[in-house]
């Protein structure tokens, strides 16, 4: 068994299907068609144990910058902590995971997203929970003006290089907390679970990812190379759900918004390794998860 991490997967064609494979059979995440179209780069790093030209144990990073009340922080996310069945109980991943911590010396905030089933896990290695937020705001405290929106078809190479040079560019969603430099990660978003719902405004020459749940309109993001405000983009859009959640953290708004405390079986962990704390009670936008 040895250990292998970057260039070592991403330019082996074996290796590249069995990490997909290991991927879609714990996690049921979809990386080939991304890798494919040239979003897999050295922004995202797996770190793993190959034995017999296979994948068995992996563990990934993402590189981006965080923003947090202003200002810009380098962070590294982990993600894909997996363990194929029959190497597992070999203390494989946290093997992986020091190696990780060691090499990431350089970001100022390490974070990940864990399961119920291993909070305790990350503990081990400097990681800290963080309570998320919830924010919810209603359409009746919204003057709708709806103008024209464009689907973007994730099929069609014109659209997939408006959304990827335009998050590229972007500027922050929030100044309280909000991603950049993350865009080969928002791709691999933007042709999975978000690729039936990503818009293009042009009056606001803005692109917007949103979709309707259980009657609530889920707001993922806005991506725009130039300031846009979130009540613009409300009012610009078509919405007929009573409801809408806010899928990152908004800066103060004209209309009130309802802040809870987000629910759910997993946590959010961080690393600090500046002086800025990470706060509670701020949500990590969905459109930026590795």
């Amino acid at each position: 068994m040895k250990l292998i991490k970057g260039d070592a997967i991403r330019k082996n064609k074996q290796l590249m299907k069995s990490f997909f494979q290991l991927s879609e059979e714990t996690f049921q995440l979809q990386f080939e068609q991304w890798a494919q179209l040239g979003y897999w780069n050295d922004s995202y790093c797996c770190y793993a144990f190959e034995d017999k030209g296979e994948i068995v144990a992996n563990v990934s990073t993402s590189i981006g910058t965080m923003i947090l009340d202003g200002r810009a922080y380098q962070s590294i996310q982990i993600g894909t902590v997996m363990t194929k069945p029959g190497y597992q109980g070999q203390g494989l991943s946290g093997k992986l995971m020091e190696v990780v911590i060691e090499d990431v010396k350089q970001a100022q905030f390490v974070y990940l997203f864990a399961n119920a089933t291993v909070l305790q896990f990350y503990t081990k290695f400097g990681f800290e929970k963080r309570r998320q937020a919830t924010y919810h705001v209603q359409t009746v405290d919204l003057i709708l003006q709806p103008t024209e929106v464009k689907k973007l078809d994730m099929n069609e190479p014109k659209a997939r290089e408006l959304l990827y040079e335009t998050t590229k560019h972007r500027l922050p969603i929030s100044v309280k907390m909000s991603m950049l430099q993350n865009e080969d990660i928002v791709m691999y978003h933007a042709l999975t679970q978000y690729k039936d719902c990503i818009y293009y405004v042009p009056k606001l020459q803005a692109i917007i990812i949103c979709q309707e749940e259980d009657g609530v309109l889920q707001l993922i993001d806005i991506i725009s190379k130039q300031p846009v405000h979130i009540i613009e983009v409300l009012q610009s859009l078509p919405i007929t759900a009573p409801t809408i959640q806010l899928l990152f953290t908004p800066d103060e708004l004209s209309i009130p918004v309802v802040q809870g405390v987000f629910e759910d079986d997993g946590a959010m962990f961080v690393n600090e390794q500046c002086d800025m704390h990470y706060p509670n009670d701020v949500l990590y936008p969905y459109s930026g998860l590795a």
